[in-house]
């Protein structure tokens, strides 16, 4: 039994408390080497056609990537937003049943590049650092699903088209609330496809996406929900409903740069007087890399901050009994959006920020092949 159906049991409400956040932002990614680690997808008993994490036929190859354009149904979200996403994917030499997935989820400059014409505020296109993510995962043999959350909403970067978001959205706190149900949505709509194995989903994110891949691991989401819906609704312009039972669950994530704050979603006190079921505790293995120049670690990390995550994360576990599941690598001299940035990452040194992004991808990949693959 996982951690999260452990702790079921002991859930109440969760108190609120905001914080602020800063500005992403992004710039061209350098040109990517493709010598990052060649993980292969382990085999397990089975055989490929057996789903379910069956194994890998050792004569299945990776023959290329297809990428999708695909919709998340209204009927899977609890606000009854529908939510465009891309799909990218390995195309198959011959059929290898249920694989490893993984869901990435974009930062406040968006998963699309600006539109360039009346046709909507987005292009079709991915900005670089997703399209880049997502093709580097396939050709290791994951399925990714990129939800976009706000095209899904009418504009496509936060900060360059402030002017197109809803009333309903233009709140850091609105923002997070919403991607909670677009996140629930996405990861059953993930998790029902065919080539997917359920059991073996992962969670990428950057900036507010590293935020909500937090949140998306988090024990007390749905209590989260019910205490501001029961005392904070009135100060958002936005439908704070449940989420339906039955919501699935991830085996890792890896948040970078992410603002640990959540802008008064989950409260931030480590008082001992706070219930435990106030604070944060991640459900399955979570792994933040972060820049020590970005100011938003201050709630991530101990060493350069409050670290009131990272607390929580250790009285929870205390107090529960189970094993704390919080990780976070700082990088010296590495700034804000060091991964799609590198050298132009706001803040830290052109040297700090290259050295981040090497050594974050290795760890990224490194553990996503350790949790998903065996």
């Amino acid at each position: 039994m996982i951690l999260a159906r452990t702790l079921a049991k002991s859930t109440m409400c969760v108190a609120v408390l905001a914080v602020g956040c800063v500005n992403e932002t992004y710039a061209p990614d350098e040109q990517e080497s493709k010598n990052w680690p060649n993980f292969p997808i382990a085999d397990t008993d089975g055989g490929a056609d057996s789903g379910g994490g069956g194994g890998l036929d050792p004569d299945a190859e990776i023959v290329g990537v297809e990428t999708l354009d695909v919709k998340i149904p209204v009927s899977l979200h609890a606000q009854g937003l529908e939510i465009p996403a891309k799909l990218v994917r390995p195309v198959w030499s011959k059929p290898v049943g249920a694989r490893p997935a993984m869901m990435v989820l974009h930062g406040s400059g968006g998963l699309l590049k600006d539109g360039k014409s009346n046709n909507g505020p987005c292009s079709d296109q991915m900005e670089s650092q997703f399209s880049t993510w997502s093709q580097r995962l396939a050709e290791l043999g994951y399925t990714v699903l990129l939800p976009s959350s706000y095209s899904a909403r009418g504009f496509c970067d936060k900060h360059t088209q402030a002017d197109k978001m809803p009333a309903t959205f233009d709140a850091n706190t609105e923002q997070i609330l919403g991607r909670i149900y677009d996140l629930d949505a996405a990861s059953r709509y993930l998790c029902d496809l065919p080539e997917v194995d359920c059991d073996r989903m992962g969670l990428l994110g950057f900036s507010q996406g590293g935020t909500m891949t937090m949140i998306g691991l988090h024990w007390q989401v749905e209590h989260a929900l019910q205490y501001f819906r029961d005392n904070k609704a009135g100060t958002v312009d936005i439908e704070v409903p449940d989420i339906k039972p039955g919501r699935p669950e991830f085996k890792v994530g890896i948040a970078y740069y992410p603002g640990c704050g959540f802008d008064g979603t989950v409260p931030l006190s480590t008082s001992n007087n706070a219930p435990v079921e106030n604070k944060y505790l991640a459900t399955a293995p979570l792994f933040i890399l972060h820049g020590s120049d970005d100011p938003l670690i201050e709630h991530c990390s101990t060493e350069f901050g409050a670290g009131s995550r990272q607390i929580q994360a250790g009285q929870v576990a205390s107090a529960m009994q189970v094993e704390d599941l919080y990780d976070i690598t700082v990088y010296p001299d590495a700034g804000h959006s060091f991964d799609s940035a590198g050298a132009k990452a706001d803040g830290g040194t052109a040297e700090g920020n290259v050295a981040a992004k090497e050594e974050a991808l290795k760890v990224a990949l490194e553990q996503i092949h350790l949790h998903l693959d065996n």
